[in-house]
């Protein structure tokens, strides 16, 4: 319970730390891990001999012959990290639900943080390589308790909780700058393994921060039944369910282009960046490192706006944030279509047409991104928070499937053509938000 004599102070409880050191190291070992891995795959693990080092890699590129061509290691690829989004559907409710009844937060991301930490350890061995896939699927699916626990630290009227958010963000937003920098500076420089053993050591040291805290984290008692938790109850999931899995596809096709970023984006940009710098080409997992730099900026921008905005017009509705800066989201790959076209020939694009695709991109979603959460958080019954919260983390997991499934495409189609794709499902998803507007006028959903 937060101790309401600690209201008024300007002392965060010790538990936001042990958690902040866990999450950063979450952040820090998963964004490594992915810019590392759409590469590793498309030019190791699905270029490697049937049969050879990769134990069970064969069944799964027999599973993936459905879908995408199994001699194109890039489409493989691409589809892989789709298929990992697409598993990431059931068990990151699976684990909402597991955790709000039977586990506890605590216990919950405790057992989210030890799948992560084993996950890139099984990547940097080739003989573990396939174990490595569910270990990532399952610590994404109860690790998202770590989100819950912050705002178990406070009274919902504590003026210290919106700061306790701001630190949690700072901490994410250094880790996705740090990690991807450093572990795919080691892939490069001394090999894949490298990287992902750096990875899985931050990961583990994350695990032990957040076990010495345990004291102080966190851990409302699991509601088991209706009566304990009407949130938590099965009707009540079921209610939960209603206008918030509307939500779920509209926004997913407006995040589209930003989890592309994290897939396919980064085989696009080490074909087509010209990626010198001081006569050293560098690595094109530094793309993931290099959006989370500006998106650390176009986040202080957002929040400076907005400010200035509720100082002169009053406070800002959430579905005219979310629609108004989905339409600036739009501009961000027609950035690259332009690029695109603009150098047809051998010559590759300049960065500054990356850093341009990059700012766009990331002052969108610096505003769509918190924003939507906030709309799935206020919408949800009073006791299903938690489920409110892994509810809204099956946006990005359904826009990675988009993601991967057109990035697949990208050799047969070509980049003007992948980018101009992106826009259009944007705009899709974009106009279908503002008809859905009137069904969201009441609130919350109905109990």
């Amino acid at each position: 319970m937060p101790d309401p004599a600690l209201r008024h102070s300007k002392t965060h409880p010790a538990g936001l730390y042990f958690i902040a050191a866990a999450q950063g190291a979450w952040y820090f070992s998963r964004y490594s891990t992915q810019a590392i891995l759409v590469l590793y795959l498309a030019h190791v693990v699905y270029t490697a001999p049937q049969g050879g080092a990769f134990p069970g890699v064969d069944t799964l590129r027999r599973l993936l012959s459905w879908e995408a061509e199994t001699s194109n290691p890039q489409a493989l690829a691409s589809t892989t990290i789709g298929l990992l989004a697409l598993c990431m559907i059931p068990t990151q409710i699976l684990g909402g639900f597991l955790s709000d009844r039977f586990l506890g937060r605590r216990y919950g991301a405790m057992t989210g943080l030890i799948f992560l930490t084993l996950a890139p350890i099984f990547w940097a061995f080739d003989t573990s390589f396939i174990l490595a896939l569910p270990c990532f699927v399952l610590g994404l699916s109860f690790a998202v308790n770590l989100f819950a626990q912050v705002g178990d630290l406070y009274a919902d009227d504590d003026p210290r909780r919106p700061d306790a958010y701001q630190i949690m963000s700072l901490v994410q937003e250094a880790a996705v700058i740090i990690g991807p920098t450093f572990c795919g500076w080691l892939a490069a420089r001394y090999g894949w393994h490298y990287g992902f053993a750096a990875a899985g050591s931050v990961m583990l040291a994350g695990t032990l921060a957040y076990g010495m805290g345990w004291r102080h984290l966190p851990s409302p008692a699991p509601s088991r039944d209706g009566a304990r938790g009407r949130g938590s109850s099965p009707l009540a999931l079921l209610r939960l369910g209603g206008r918030i899995a509307l939500l779920i596809p509209m926004l997913a096709m407006i995040f589209i282009c930003n989890e592309q970023i994290y897939d396919t984006y980064l085989i696009w940009g080490e074909q087509h960046y010209n990626r010198h710098l001081f006569g050293w080409v560098f690595p094109a997992s530094w793309l993931m490192s290099l959006d989370a730099g500006v998106s650390f900026i176009t986040q202080i921008m957002a929040i400076a706006f907005w400010r200035q905005y509720t100082k002169r017009r009053g406070a800002p509705g959430e579905w005219g944030q979310i629609v108004s800066f989905g339409g600036l989201g739009l501009l961000a790959p027609l950035v690259l279509a332009c690029a695109s076209a603009d150098h047809t020939g051998p010559e590759q694009i300049s960065m500054v047409w990356g850093l341009m695709f990059h700012f766009v991109n990331d002052l969108a979603m610096a505003t769509i991104m918190p924003i939507s959460l906030a709309l799935f958080i206020r919408l949800a019954p009073g006791n299903a928070k938690s489920m409110a919260a892994a509810a809204y983390a099956l946006v990005a997991r359904l826009a990675d499937i988009m993601a991967g499934q057109i990035g697949q495409n990208l050799p047969s189609w070509g980049s003007i053509r992948f980018w101009l794709l992106h826009t259009a499902v944007m705009g899709i998803g974009l106009a279908l938000l503002i008809i859905a507007r009137p069904l969201y006028k009441t609130g919350k959903l109905p109990t």
